[in-house]
């Protein structure tokens, strides 16, 4: 006789099935996790995200060992068969393993005939985990309780837990009937509906989830801030100011600003602050951020080239004051070098005219002072040394190509009443000829190891160089500050 028609089930359980929460809780506390910990950096979304991924293997596994269970059975028909479905008496015709394993018990296939008690009897198949302590309950001629429904053909399922009267009624078959198969599901049509199903509540969950720090999700993931452009590193810096009116270091990236303050270090992404404690500070190394022109950041990041997600831009206090330093986040030798206005340091080349005369401005411009007791010229490198701010005293100003001009006592003060030689008489034009006699004399001689001295000797000032090669061949090139006079003496 046909069963009764199925029961409701509990409206929370259909929701539960229906929303596919028990796979969609776990994937979307995992992309929470991912989301908010790995990418945002916010530690408790990071033990989210681990509860997620256990959770979802977890809940993975037991589906896919679900699924093997029943076979070509519907969820469906296998829950009202279990639930609801009649009982029978069943042999064990013989058994196999399909493969699917939880612990240490195996999905095995049982071919049974069943016999209801008052129908024909017929072949089916059932699924059942089997325990290898439990194997010699399942052997080959082993008679088991089993629940079956006309509802539907087919499906069978051994009861678990039988009352003893069926375990202890006697076999009997009588005349086996044909094979019952369960009726083929829908599967593709049911699997695709489950799937978007599953991927819909996922995406709800992990929005929830995602919630407490949607400022951050959305300006950063959804749409982040570009920080060379001038408005977004202007609105970055000001929430960075509100926190703290000096720093120790900044750094500017595409999406991000880090920051060392004193007893702290702070991060901007997506419009939020975040706050970290650290050691003790270095107020010698501290600046205000009014002292730097970050609207220059944009240009720096343009003159640098390549791509700008590459470009890192730091800002510190050195020795020579406040620097913008842009370098490459692929390429650590690439560096372009700025003040704290953003005007970048000189990469001239100081033996031609036009770089000789930036670089004499520079370091004439920064020392005050038009007078020198000496100079020392290379192509990437000019020291002058010029009066101190005390009688007798001097100090040197350094300029090497890409940094900013270095300043500092000089180690070697002149002597009392020592002369001093008026910058703007040096000629750019000198250093060119000069040489040009090296490379006559000497071809192919290196000009980065040629190096020229403006001294006084014998109460006459002079540009000099001596130059020697591998085989201790050299020549001595003697200039007139103002070019108009080259000699060359060998030195040997």
């Amino acid at each position: 006789m046909l069963n009764s028609p199925e029961p409701r089930r509990a409206s929370a359980l259909r929701l539960i099935r229906f929303l596919r929460l028990v796979y969609a809780v776990p994937l979307g506390l995992a992309i929470a996790g991912v989301v908010g910990g790995f990418v945002l950096d916010y530690g408790w979304y990071i033990a989210a995200g681990s509860v997620g991924f256990s959770l979802a293997i977890m809940a993975l596994t037991l589906g896919s060992v679900a699924r093997s269970m029943r076979g070509n059975a519907s969820p469906q028909s296998m829950r009202f068969v279990q639930q609801h479905g009649d009982r029978a008496l069943a042999k064990i015709e013989r058994l196999k393993t399909t493969g699917a394993q939880v612990n240490d018990a195996y999905v095995t296939e049982l071919k049974l005939v069943v016999a209801p008690p008052d129908e024909t009897a017929y072949r089916a198949t059932a699924r059942e985990l089997i325990h290898p302590v439990r194997s010699a309950a399942y052997q080959p001629g082993t008679v088991v309780v089993v629940r079956h429904s006309p509802r539907y053909p087919g499906v069978v399922a051994v009861d678990a837990d039988p009352p003893r009267e069926w375990t202890q009624r006697p076999w009997q078959a009588g005349i086996i009937g044909e094979e019952r198969t369960p009726e083929p599901e829908a599967r593709l049509g049911n699997a695709v509906g489950r799937l978007a199903m599953t991927v819909v509540s996922t995406v709800v969950v992990a929005v929830a989830l995602l919630v407490p720090i949607r400022d951050d999700v959305l300006g950063q993931l959804i749409s982040p801030p570009d920080l060379f452009s001038a408005e977004d590193l202007r609105a970055g810096i000001a929430k960075l100011s509100a926190e703290s009116e000096r720093f120790e270091d900044l750094t500017v990236e595409p999406d991000q600003l880090r920051a060392t303050i004193p007893g702290a270090y702070l991060s901007y992404r997506g419009g939020t602050v975040k706050r970290d404690s650290s050691g003790a500070g270095k107020p010698d190394k501290q600046f205000a951020a009014n002292e730097v022109n970050f609207a220059a950041i944009p240009g720096l990041v343009a003159s640098f080239g390549g791509d700008p997600a590459d470009a890192r831009v730091s800002v510190r206090r050195e020795d020579v004051g406040i620097t913008m330093t842009v370098r490459s986040a692929n390429d650590g030798n690439r560096q372009l070098v700025a003040d704290a206005q953003g005007v970048p340091a000189l990469t001239a080349d100081a033996f031609t005219e036009n770089g000789f005369r930036q670089v004499a401005e520079s370091l004439t411009k920064l020392s005050g002072r038009p007078e020198a007791y000496e100079a020392i010229i290379r192509a990437d490198h000019v020291e002058f040394q010029v009066p101190g701010p005390g009688p007798g005293t001097s100090d040197d100003y350094d300029w090497y190509r890409g940094r900013l001009v270095e300043h500092r006592p000089s180690p070697i003060q002149p002597d009392p009443g020592a002369p001093l030689f008026a910058l703007s008489e040096l000629s750019p034009k000198a250093l060119p000829a000069i040489l040009a006699k090296v490379n006559e004399r000497m071809p192919g001689f290196p000009r980065d190891k040629v190096s020229v001295a403006l001294r006084q000797n014998d109460g006459t000032w002079s540009l000099t160089t001596s130059v020697q090669d591998e085989y201790g061949r050299g020549i001595e090139v003697t200039a007139s500050p103002d070019g108009s006079t080259v000699a060359v003496m060998p030195t040997r």
